[in-house]
């Protein structure tokens, strides 16, 4: 399991290294040795975000009978978007927005608020 995070020189750090390493731990009991690296780069979507897009993207899919593609295709098509690989953390949170306020709103899809919608939308573990 890979585990990302955005840093920023200017901000505090601390926390998100514990909550990284002690996250990392806790879904990997089983594991002796984890490796942290940092790379220098604008800070592309989450994975978090983009389980929680496919996540979403598959339920949309079923509502509405369209394969996953076709719903993809859709979703980026009502949102002017060419690839959701370009997104910045940023801006798939806003498209994660979009798309709970259309489909949630024009079509009734429920779409879940998950571990993974608490970490794509506000980069922290929702607490049990």
């Amino acid at each position: 399991m890979i585990v990302n995070r955005i840093i920023y020189r200017d901000k505090p750090k601390a926390d998100i290294f514990r909550s990284l390493v002690q996250t990392f731990w806790k879904d990997n009991p089983d594991c002796e040795v984890a490796t942290i690296s940092i790379t220098k780069d604008k800070p592309k979507r989450s994975d978090a975000q983009n389980r929680l897009f496919h996540t979403w993207r598959d339920i949309i899919a079923g509502e509405m009978g369209e394969s996953k593609e076709e719903t993809k295709n859709l979703i980026k098509n009502q949102f002017s978007i060419e690839s959701t690989k370009d997104l910045e953390v940023a801006e798939f949170v806003e498209f994660l927005r979009d798309i709970d306020d259309f489909f949630g709103g024009e079509y009734q899809i429920k779409l879940p608020r998950n571990e993974d919608y608490h970490l794509a939308m506000y980069n922290v573990y929702k607490k049990s």
